[in-house]
């Protein structure tokens, strides 16, 4: 009979394992790359599926007596499990070189050294709760009812733990939490409750002691080297954002050589502004700039190539999206701005601005004349009454991993169509948009889309002729002739003729390149585009992805086509090679999980079945639960990006989804559990409500994006809720039925459940990126009508 403290048990297991995932794909974007998020989805769900297979060939381990003795001593293991092989992990010589498109061979050894490593915790995990499920498979309703409830908790856990203990100690954390799992499911026996309690109460010292004297850290190993020295850190849902010691040189984004000997010029009369890296899962660097209350001493600012919107201007109210550190902020001040909006996405950059280097930067997010609002700068924008003479953004990207894992780079609501005419419908009549990206002279592929998907915008919002609207200006560093960086200008009204010729005269002031206008000759690439009679032609032609981003296919970074992988045009080109990476790691994830499914997995299944006789499931209850796997991971990851604009933070739109689809699909599988079997009606309401989502949840979205927070996390969690309480309702069900009809399969088919949600999660990436996230939610929408239709054969 399942007891109590063994729901219990299950519950904590379950917040442990998910806690640990999420902490991991943190951990992974400042230890090696953001492309290795995906790493963490991969390792929890094949390990789980493993510990399936081993149940297969040990069935004795899933009888009442002998499942009520082990599931004690696997969570107690699970428990030490964490953190020694987190330990292991931080001393493995991984390193992520980010100019070399292939990883050398010692590179791929010390992956797969990582991958087996962190696998074991979730192979434990896993064991508990595929033992739980096929010795009281007639109750599994209840059981994946709080294993799904402690998944939701530990989504809001790890938000939580991370802000609080760091990345270090948010694992620590989720050891505790499987220690206390541990002491509930051995409680039965005096011994092993013992043995449990102490357990729990020294990896509860170990996280308090780890918080005082910082035991275990975590450094990043990009760029080949040890980290700097840090003087600050600071760990949230977002990000590892540290800051590294005072650089007494002048930061530039890109500056001339005229621009530079001002600057020079200008300091030693009125003295140098230092800076200070602060840096986002260390590698994306914003600078907190020094500022001692004097605005002419930060005129140097207005050097930078990102910043001249300011010489076309006068006084202008402006929105900075993404300061950072603040040096936008003041240059928009030194400019002569009477106020400046500053929206931040991230709470931790502007507490280290705010706390312990208010000083250092002048207090300049605590000046009257500055509004700071940390929030996503498109669902800010799209709820102010306000319009600006200059909105600016530059180089807003934070290489981190975010909402749905590997790809949240190149996943970003600020550079899309529609955001591009959000940002027109908040400009005044002299207003301009200016937005700095990297330019690769031969290859300005980033530039093009960027100049595509504005250029889309501003025609969406009525412009009939976007080319009289645009002006780009370039700096080219001349000891790296093959990078550059532009600027984009996107004014609401056309160019006159004599702001034209202001944009030549300070271009040639400053050093600059003006690389098209409207009226002057065309002699590079982005004029050809922008005045291309057919840009449409000019798109489908070009060799890389520069068509425009949109909200249903945001994936702006992501310029590389899958055929382009391993062209031996991109290599060494930055940026772009950046992109081949993310793809390139992403397909190695999957090679390797592959490669370990087919051993670890569908191998052992086989040979099981051959030669030791045991139960097989038919064809069709493999396909049941596959697509189930499957349609989970396409509704999930589309859910989380579509929410970051609504919600206005990557945090509420990750914490929401998982948080609400989790907790009401774990009150589904109780509904159901209390049922004979699954409703009739149960699949064909579930792929409607998909197709409902589809469809109608951007229109609702768009008409609500106004209302206060409060408001539109009740409407998403109304949105979600009937769509995760169906979504429960399938895998019990189902776990029951094939307890009954074939007694022995159960671990099987949660092994093939685990090995296709796998699968799912990466191809849920991949048809986001190629054709959108509707296709993706369409695609989900069949996988479950599949299922449906597999039941009905099952007999």
């Amino acid at each position: 009979m399942l007891e109590r403290r063994q729901i219990w048990g299950i519950f904590l297991v379950s917040a442990s394992t998910l806690t640990l995932e999420i902490v991991l794909t943190r951990i992974f974007s400042v230890t090696m790359w953001y492309h290795f998020a995906f790493l963490a989805v991969s390792m929890a769900l094949l390990g789980s599926a493993v510990a399936g297979v081993v149940l297969y060939f040990f069935p004795q381990a899933t009888q009442p007596r002998q499942a009520e003795r082990w599931l004690g001593w696997a969570s107690l293991a699970l428990a030490l499990s964490i953190p020694l092989t987190f330990v292991l992990y931080l001393q493995i010589p991984f390193r992520v070189e980010i100019n070399r498109t292939m990883l050398p061979p010692d590179q791929i050894f010390w992956l797969l050294l990582i991958y087996l490593d962190l696998t074991i915790p979730f192979f434990l995990s896993g064991l508990v709760l595929s033992m739980a499920l096929s010795t009281w498979s007639q109750q599994a309703g209840r059981l994946y009812w709080a294993d799904l409830m402690g998944a939701s908790v530990g989504c809001m856990g790890s938000v939580l733990a991370l802000e609080a203990l760091g990345g270090a100690g948010a694992v620590l954390a989720a050891a505790t939490v499987a220690g206390l799992a541990g002491l509930a499911l051995a409680w039965g026996d005096r011994r092993e409750r013992v043995g449990a309690a102490i357990a729990a109460l020294l990896l509860l010292g170990l996280v308090v002691g780890n918080a005082r004297f910082g035991w275990i850290t975590v450094t990043s190993r990009k760029g080949g080297g040890p980290e700097a020295p840090r003087v600050y850190e600071k760990w949230n849902a977002h990000s590892r954002v540290t800051v590294y010691e005072v650089n007494r040189n002048p930061f530039f984004w890109s500056v001339s050589e005229i621009g530079w000997r001002r600057t020079l010029e200008e300091g030693y009369q009125r003295g140098f502004l230092y800076h200070m890296l602060l840096l986002i899962d260390a590698v994306a660097g914003t600078p907190i700039q020094e500022f001692r209350g004097d605005l002419e001493q930060a005129a140097f600012l207005r050097y930078d190539v990102v910043s001249f919107a300011y010489h076309l201007v006068d006084r202008p109210q402006t929105l900075v999206i993404g300061p950072g550190g603040g040096r936008d902020v003041l240059a928009a001040l030194a400019s002569g701005a009477p106020h400046v909006t500053a929206v931040e996405v991230n709470p931790a950059v502007v507490e280290a601005v705010r706390g312990p280097f208010a000083e250092f930067s002048g207090h300049l997010y605590d000046r009257p004349d500055v509004t700071v609002v940390v929030e996503d700068a498109r669902g800010y924008i799209a709820r102010s009454p306000q319009r600006y003479d200059i909105i600016q953004a530059a180089l807003i990207d934070t290489w981190a991993a975010g909402g749905s894992g590997a790809f949240a780079l190149s996943e970003n609501s600020l550079y899309t169509v529609e955001a591009f005419q959000e940002y027109y419908e908040h400009l005044t009549d002299r207003g301009i948009l200016t937005i700095s990206r990297w330019y690769l002279p031969g290859r300005p592929a980033e530039t093009l889309r960027l100049l595509s998907t504005g250029m889309a915008g501003w025609a969406r919002a009525g412009v009939a002729d976007p080319a009289q609207h645009v002006a780009v200006i370039a700096h080219f560093v001349t000891s790296s002739p093959r990078e550059g960086l532009a600027n984009v200008l996107f004014k609401r009204t056309p160019f006159t003729p004599e702001e034209v010729a202001a944009i030549q005269r300070y271009a040639a002031e400053l050093g600059y390149q003006v690389l098209y206008a409207p009226g002057l000759p065309v002699t590079e690439e982005v004029g050809q585009f922008i005045t291309a009679a057919d840009r449409k032609a000019f798109i489908a032609h070009y060799p890389l992805d520069i068509t425009p981003a949109t909200d249903d296919r945001p994936f702006f970074f992501n310029i590389v086509r899958f055929g382009d992988l391993f062209s031996p045009r991109l290599v060494g080109s930055g940026v772009y090679q950046t992109s081949v990476e993310a793809a390139v790691i992403l397909l190695a994830v999957l090679g390797i999980t592959a490669g370990a499914g087919g051993l670890f997995i569908l191998l052992p299944l086989y040979l099981g079945v051959r030669r030791r006789g045991l139960a097989r499931p038919p064809a069709r209850m493999l396909l049941y639960f596959g697509a189930l796997g499957v349609g989970f991971m396409l509704v999930e990851i589309p859910l989380i990006q579509r929410l970051t604009v609504y919600l206005g933070r990557p945090v509420y739109s990750l914490a929401v989804v998982l948080f609400s689809l989790l907790l009401f699909s774990g009150l589904g599988s109780f509904w159901v559990g209390r049922r004979a079997g699954a409703p009739r009606w149960l699949f064909p309401t579930l792929v409607g409500l998909i197709l409902l989502q589809a469809f109608l949840s951007p229109v609702a979205m768009d008409r609500t994006v106004g209302w206060p927070l409060w408001a539109r996390l009740a409407l998403t969690v109304v949105q979600i809720a009937p769509l995760g309480f169906l979504m429960g309702m399938p895998f019990p069900s189902g776990v029951r039925q094939a307890g009954d009809l074939r007694p022995g399969v159960v671990p099987w088919l949660w092994g093939i459940n685990g090995v296709m949600s796998v699968l799912g999660s990466a191809l849920a990436v991949a048809i986001a990126i190629h054709w959108g996230l509707m296709a993706t939610l369409l695609l989900a929408a069949g996988c479950y009508g599949v299922a449906g239709l597999s039941l009905r054969r099952w007999g």
